[in-house]
């Protein structure tokens, strides 16, 4: 949702134990591999063949069936950094990033009408994702300017979309787009012996999960970094104000605190890492008005919590969150918050099951025969993917019985932050919280195992990821209706492949 640039470089990472991959180092977007001097490039082919079975997305019985789907991504990028002075801490870096390709190429859910239907968008042809010079001078100040994308902490509201599966990470995680934005951060340091880092920066939003259509945004950002670059802590802060308009004159107006937390302690033969993030979005809205309440107040909050443990040959990790909810459509208030669609819990719950039902949502909304007087801004229902209404926990395990082979699983627990409400049949029923197929609230929402298997290694110089992961989802309360609708398990998997020079 909200915008941080690309400001330093990171420093070399420490070489990691045998068999253990190094820390990642997380500064505002960098990635942790510094770009040498002179000009690097890289190249990234990813696919996914995927399918899920058939499943209710409302009372009625309407099906959903993901068919087999080819789900791709073609990205390239190149960097320039020079360096001059003295002591060669005066840096210019050039960047350019794009994807050539990304999306559904064939395949995609069986008929199905609903709006933003999970994997039913077509391929894009092209999306520029960074054009930007960043200028160094040192630690007196950072300047960079151009079109860059935006990652914050664990990715719970900004989110670049190049945070995914990694070794030891026991990650469900296959991520698409990313937020884009076209401006200027200026940034100093960092201070102090290094552990201090502030930042500001004024964007106008390309892409994110909030744009929808031709919606247009921008934000100004203000924050900072304690902690030393890459060590065993590390704490950050900042504060967004965001405005937001549709092509009809609504506007959205909203300020944001993020907070992001690292603690790591490295031993002889493991690693304990924790991480936090929390987010808090208050502000007005235009947008879906009622006749007694023509703007909402908007307060919505996000807390994300991340444990793992790592060892050479294996593993656990744990991650936590709550998304506050939205269980009254007409009580003036918007408080159900959405994570970024790219921070991943799991398999199916988030980016199937969920986004496949509330797609239907709007549907049935608009239809005249149900609704006399449909709502307003009904595209802005569908989840997209993303979690929200959730107190979600998320325990995996991963092993590594030799170098470049991985087996991971783990089980997603997902509860209801607030009664689990359809808008539409909340409204049908009168304005009592019932969830997509009609039922009634309901503290579990539902469980799913997921398991994977994943293998890499270096091709002609080149480095090969394949990997195979499956899942099966069983419904709680909060997904089943009346009569045993939507009780049966939901089955999925995919094949992935990537290939990166």
């Amino acid at each position: 949702m909200c915008g941080l640039a690309l400001l330093l470089v990171a420093p070399p990472l420490q070489a990691a134990p045998p068999g253990r991959p190094a820390p990642e180092v997380r500064i505002v977007g960098e990635p942790a591999d510094a770009t040498p001097l002179g000009l690097a490039a890289r190249v990234r082919a990813h696919a996914s063949l995927l399918g899920a079975s058939s499943f209710p997305t409302d009372p009625t019985g309407t099906p959903y069936a993901l068919d087999p789907t080819l789900d791709t991504q073609f990205r390239f990028r190149a960097d320039y950094r020079h360096a001059w002075g003295a002591d060669g801490r005066y840096i210019l870096t050039l960047s350019y990033e794009h994807d050539l390709m990304s999306g559904v190429v064939l395949g995609g859910p069986a008929a199905f009408d609903g709006v933003a239907a999970p994997y039913t968008a077509d391929a894009e042809k092209s999306a520029l994702r960074v054009a930007s010079a960043r200028m160094s001078l040192g630690n007196a100040l950072t300047l960079t300017a151009g079109a860059f994308t935006s990652h914050w902490g664990l990715g719970l509201i900004a989110n670049d979309g190049a945070h995914g599966w990694t070794p030891g990470s026991a990650r469900f995680s296959d991520p698409r787009g990313g937020d884009r934005v076209l401006g200027a951060v200026l940034a100093t340091g960092p201070h102090l012996d290094g552990e201090l880092l502030v930042f500001t920066a004024l964007e106008s939003v390309l892409a994110d999960d909030v744009l929808i259509g031709d919606d247009t945004a921008w934000q100004a950002i203000l924050g900072a970094l304690v902690g030393p670059q890459g060590g065993p802590w590390q704490a950050g802060l900042y504060g967004v104000y965001r405005a937001q308009e549709t092509t009809t004159g609504k506007r959205t107006t909203v300020g944001v605190v993020d907070v992001y937390g690292k603690l790591e302690d490295e031993g002889a033969d493991f690693t304990l890492r924790a991480e936090l993030e929390a987010a808090l979005i208050a502000g007005t809205t235009d947008l879906a008005p009622t006749a007694d309440h023509p703007q909402h107040d908007v307060l919505q909050g996000g807390v994300a919590l991340r444990l793992a443990l790592e060892a050479s040959h294996g593993g656990v990790a744990l991650d936590v969150l709550f998304a506050s909810g939205d269980p009254a459509y007409d009580d003036g208030k918007q408080t159900g918050f959405k994570a970024d669609r790219n921070f991943d819990l799991g398999l199916l719950f988030n980016d199937v099951v969920l986004a496949a039902r509330t797609a239907r949502t709007p549907v049935r909304a608009d239809d005249p025969e149900l609704a006399a007087f449909p709502a307003e801004d009904l595209d802005r229902l569908p989840t997209r993917g993303s979690a929200t209404n959730t107190v979600s926990f998320f325990p995996r395990g991963w092993w590594r019985p030799v170098a470049g082979l991985e087996l991971y699983g783990g089980v997603l627990i997902a509860l209801s932050a607030s009664n689990e409400s359809d808008a539409f049949n909340a409204r049908l029923a009168g304005g009592s919280p019932h969830n997509a197929l009609g039922g009634g609230p309901a503290t579990l929402v539902a469980t799913e195992l997921d398991a994977g298997i994943r293998t890499s290694g270096l091709l002609w110089g080149t480095r090969l990821v394949l990997g195979l992961e499956g899942g099966v989802l069983l419904p709680g309360g909060g997904l089943t209706g009346p009569d045993g609708l939507g009780e049966d398990p939901i089955y999925g998997g995919r094949v992935l492949a990537t290939w990166e020079l």
